[in-house]
């Protein structure tokens, strides 16, 4: 039993762009506002801590009480290092402050259980009295301090900035001891929750940007791609209508053949009454009409990018026009030529010939019960307009959108091929073929094509 394989579905770009495109870009804003907000954090953070140490050090230089430090049972260091903290103490937001000895040992401390104390693990510690200043942010859990030195300050305040500051003795630049402040930076964490909300709007922002702006070009790109597939798949269907057309063709030529050479008998006979003479004729210049129809059409099938080339436009008309005459008389349908003729126009003669003929054709048929088919001809700059109106029943809008694909027809039994290969080869000239209504009945067809004088050879 055959395997029956599902079509393939044709690529939505849009939606897939949509989709991919969103989460990648989503995750890029997010990743990138981590980031930055993680650097902004702790730029401001170490330069909170940067502006700590230098009013310290000025504080401890000022009056020489940092040897403190160094000589802690220096009664004189004792009394000028006290003074100086009194400016710590008074200072609205450090929760705790400590003072170490070189070698750990706590000496000064806003907290009085707290001297004396020496903790053997302290990192941050170690890194200050090296010299470096150590900042850096956390919380403190309310079940537990992490650090020894963390003990009592959760219930005071939750959220702290730790700062090591090395005190250096100002001639040799050796480190005397170490300050250590613990802080609740109000107004600096008010900064950094400001500066975080406004990182965070400009990502979410620059995010939508940048997505919006791919959005539209790959919607841009999806709509021409599915335009061109559009066109490609009509380009195809029309091309075989034409190869067909032309195969056609060639099958009726012998037909028609018969056809003449039966009426020419019948009219050449010694006994044809002159009512068969005239009609023989009739099939005669019928037949002969539709031989050159059927040569111009298998010439279109064989070369479908005729070169174009300056073509009398109201000529063409007046004979297209005469040429149907006789049909338009037998239904009575009264037509009226273009009076003005505006120039030469770039096309080719006999393609632009049987477009023409195949429009008052279609005019024709649209009056089955008689009207009027008034051709104008109107030149507007560059460009050159051939409308060609009748009254007859008149198309549809729903219609009228799909008369020019191939093989869509409203007359019982056409092929539907006239209206798309006619906005098939104006396109190839550079020209438009439109179709509107005529009030208050009928149709307006209107063939605009470039001016033979102003534009050049395609």
């Amino acid at each position: 039993m055959p395997h029956n394989t599902p079509p393939a579905q044709p690529l939505n770009l849009r939606r897939r762009f949509a989709l991919t495109g969103l989460a990648v870009i989503v995750a890029i804003a997010l990743g990138l506002g981590w980031l930055l907000s993680t650097l902004l954090t702790q730029r401001m953070l170490q330069r909170e801590g940067e502006v700590t140490m230098d009013f310290v050090q000025n504080l401890l230089t000022t009056d020489a009480s940092g040897g403190f430090l160094s000589h802690p049972d220096d009664p004189a260091l004792r009394t000028r290092f006290l003074s100086s903290m009194e400016h710590i103490t008074s200072m609205r937001e450090p929760v705790r402050a400590n003072a170490y000895r070189p070698d750990g040992t706590v000496v000064w401390s806003t907290d009085l259980a707290l001297v004396g104390r020496r903790y053997p693990v302290n990192d941050e510690l170690d890194e200050a009295l090296k010299g470096q200043l150590v900042v850096h942010s956390g919380r403190l859990n309310a079940g537990g301090p992490a650090k020894a030195e963390h003990e009592g300050l959760a219930a005071r305040a939750p959220f702290f900035v730790e700062s090591y500051i090395p005190v250096r003795d100002t001639p040799t630049g050796q480190v005397l001891g170490v300050m250590e402040f613990y802080k609740v930076p109000v107004q600096l964490n008010a900064a950094i929750r400001e500066g975080l909300i406004q990182l965070w709007l400009a990502c979410a922002a620059s995010a939508a940007a940048l997505f919006l702006s791919l959005y539209w070009i790959v919607a841009r790109a999806d709509r021409t791609l599915r335009d061109q597939q559009a066109q490609l798949a009509e380009t195809q269907t029309l091309a075989t209508a034409v190869e067909l057309a032309g195969a056609v063709a060639h099958n009726l030529r012998n037909p028609l053949a018969s056809i003449r050479v039966s009426a020419e008998m019948l009219q050449d006979g010694p006994d044809a009454p002159a009512e068969t003479a005239e009609h023989c004729q009739d099939i005669t210049a019928a037949v002969d009409r539709a031989n050159r129809w059927i040569t111009e059409l298998v010439r279109v099938s064989q070369a479908p990018q005729l070169q174009d080339e300056a073509v009398a436009l109201g000529p063409l008309v007046r004979d297209c026009l005469e040429e149907m005459g006789p049909e338009m008389l037998r239904r009575a349908i009264q037509w009226q030529a273009p009076e003005t003729d505006p120039g030469p126009v770039r096309a080719h003669p006999a393609v632009l010939r049987q477009i023409v003929l195949s429009l008052i054709a279609n005019a024709i048929d649209a009056m089955p019960e008689g009207g009027e088919l008034v051709a104008t001809l109107q030149g507007a700059g560059p460009r050159c307009a051939l409308r060609l109106t009748d009254t007859g029943h008149g198309i549809s809008d729903d219609v009228r959108q799909r008369l020019f694909r191939p093989f869509f027809s409203t007359k019982s039994g056409g092929l539907g091929i006239g209206l798309a290969l006619a906005r098939r080869m104006v396109g190839q000239w550079q020209g438009d073929v439109t179709l509107t209504p005529n009030a208050p009945r009928g149709t307006c067809v209107e063939i605009v094509l470039p001016r033979a004088s102003t534009s050049s050879t395609s």
